[in-house]
């Protein structure tokens, strides 16, 4: 038994001969086809991989962008105060208000300031490590998808082959130089006993 293509084209009206050729002709069809679809596996994989590497500078650019803008607020935050303790000594000074009080008004604008600049500066840190984290991950995808990507040719790849090895395997060895009408010289009726094809 060959492909099951050859009995349909013989009962079609053409030559066993022709038959096989034909079927031939779509197997080395369909290996071509099996390696175009291999290399378009290898090709999304690439492209897979290429847009995760994209995604992964994004997010590291994010991280630097994190850290920079929290480095800012941070400093821009203590300028403030700065600021507002200045105007803080220059009310107290002008009021002739006690040092005591004074000293305790200054303290806690001090204490308040420095959790609000830490508080700014681990929301950066928090933003930080989210954008590296997102980088890292986008980079174990990329490289998976590479990975999926070259497995999956493979198995096309095997597949195809598999079915190229099955095909050869069930054609005959030797054609019938005798027999005669066929192009390859099988007869019609040897070609349907060979293909277990009998009516």
């Amino acid at each position: 038994m060959c492909t099951g293509l050859e009995p349909m084209l013989v009962a079609g009206g053409m030559s066993a001969g022709t038959a096989a050729t034909v079927s031939t002709v779509a197997s080395v069809a369909g290996m071509a086809m099996t390696g175009l679809s291999a290399l378009s596996s290898v090709n999304q994989g690439k492209a897979a991989g290429q847009m995760a590497t994209y995604n992964q500078q994004v997010a590291q650019n994010e991280a630097i962008a994190a850290r920079q803008k929290a480095e800012f607020d941070e400093t821009t935050h203590r300028r403030q105060v700065a600021k507002l303790q200045g105007a803080q000594r220059a009310g107290i000074a002008a009021s002739g208000g006690e040092l005591l009080d004074a000293g305790d008004v200054m303290d806690m604008t001090t204490e308040e300031a420095e959790l609000d600049a830490l508080a700014i500066r681990y929301g950066g840190k928090m933003a930080q490590n989210a954008a590296q984290q997102r980088s890292t991950l986008y980079g174990l995808e990329g490289k998976q998808a590479k990975r999926q990507a070259y497995a999956q040719a493979g198995s096309t790849l095997l597949t195809g082959a598999q079915s190229g090895i099955q095909h050869m395997a069930n054609m005959p060895k030797t054609p019938n130089p005798t027999a005669g009408t066929g192009i390859s010289g099988w007869s019609n009726s040897s070609f349907k006993k060979h293909a277990g094809w009998n009516r």
